[in-house]
């Protein structure tokens, strides 16, 4: 299984249309999540107006992924998560995006893009409610919820050569099953 993942990784790292430019991602800072610990529940509302919570896919692994069309990991990380959700399935895999401090064409360019991707696109938030509520200072920021609706990992400020890392994480915590 691991190395269909990373062949899906590079095969969808190269994704058209989603390049990102090389503005640097915002400063490395440490995580507000400890393992272990309960993240915030309310993420806000999809593309479709619905509620988001996280403990409505309890059960499941659950990345909270923040992202900008600007920040060149996490156009890199977007396909890359998408793949790992079509291979292991959504019965146990959730990706819910949201993203940060975008305007509104990029986002809407991205989420276009990425339309058919198995990933729940939460509606823009310039506000920035659901960063405060996770602290949210920089990009990329990758929140990996477990099955029982705790914070297994925290991944803030990485650069691309790391996202091959993160996705054997988290092939390793799916394969812990329920």
């Amino acid at each position: 299984m691991r190395k269909r993942t990373l062949a899906v990784f590079f095969a969808l790292a190269g994704s058209p249309g989603l390049a990102g430019s090389a503005e640097p991602s915002v400063r490395k800072e440490t995580p507000s999540f400890p393992v272990g610990s309960v993240p915030a529940d309310e993420l806000g509302k999809d593309l479709d107006g619905n509620a988001i919570t996280v403990s409505s896919y309890h059960g499941k692994v659950v990345i909270v992924s923040f992202w900008a069309s600007w920040c060149a990991p996490c156009m890199q990380e977007l396909p890359v998560l998408a793949g790992v959700v079509k291979q292991v399935g959504p019965d146990h895999l959730q990706v819910i995006a949201i993203n940060y401090r975008d305007e509104y064409q990029s986002f809407k360019h991205v989420v276009n893009v990425l339309k058919d991707y198995p990933i729940i696109f939460m509606r823009r938030d310039p506000n920035d409610r659901a960063a405060k509520k996770f602290g949210v200072r920089g990009i990329p920021r990758m929140i990996i919820i477990g099955r029982d609706g705790k914070v297994a990992a925290d991944h803030i400020g990485y650069g691309e050569g790391v996202i091959p890392e993160l996705v054997d994480e988290l092939n390793a915590l799916l394969a812990r099953g329920a």
